[in-house]
């Protein structure tokens, strides 16, 4: 599936605020779910940023990570990713920062900010495999291994691999923020 520039996909896990009503305050007649909790976490993507040919800035596409609350509220408010001491915030897995370019950054925008100077290639002209990984108060984005599979279940020493500096499954290229 290819998205058009200027869209996007959210993607929650199947639990249904209305459920257990510890989401808080949920757009009225929207639809609401719980996001991804726990202390650790992995989510494993596949993906290409063909250039589009779109005009202007439509052409910088982007992967990230939202704090539960934004979307539940208002994207761009009160609790916005930018500057905001209340908890919310962004990770921006893949981004790419300037129309066209052939380069991508990962960085945090929130109470705290973060990220560094290195960058990953756009992959325009096929796909790329990507691991995020956050434990504790790091995330760290690698590139994975154009032979990596995604099983349906991923086993401990795999995470321990995934989390390492010097796993056999990661290329060279990585990018790791502190989030608190």
């Amino acid at each position: 599936m290819q998205l058009p520039s200027s869209s996007e996909v959210i993607l929650f896990s199947n639990a249904s605020c209305a459920s257990d009503g510890l989401c808080g305050y949920s757009r009225p007649g929207s639809v609401a779910y719980h996001g991804f909790g726990g202390a650790s976490k992995v989510f494993l993507l596949e993906f290409a940023m063909p250039h589009d040919g779109a005009a202007g800035a439509a052409d910088m596409p982007a992967v990230w990570l939202l704090n539960a609350l934004i979307p539940r509220t208002q994207q761009y408010g009160a609790c916005s990713c930018w500057a905001n001491t209340a908890g919310c915030g962004e990770l921006d897995l893949f981004e790419v920062l300037t129309p066209g370019d052939a380069r991508c950054v990962t960085s945090l925008h929130g109470s705290q900010a973060g990220g560094d100077a290195d960058y990953f290639a756009r992959p325009t002209a096929g796909t790329l495999k990507a691991a995020v990984v956050m434990s504790g108060e790091q995330a760290h984005v690698k590139i994975l291994n154009a032979a990596f599979t995604f099983d349906g279940v991923l086993s401990a020493a795999t995470f321990a691999n995934l989390y390492s500096t010097s796993s056999n499954y990661v290329g060279g290229n990585s990018s790791t923020v502190t989030l608190a």
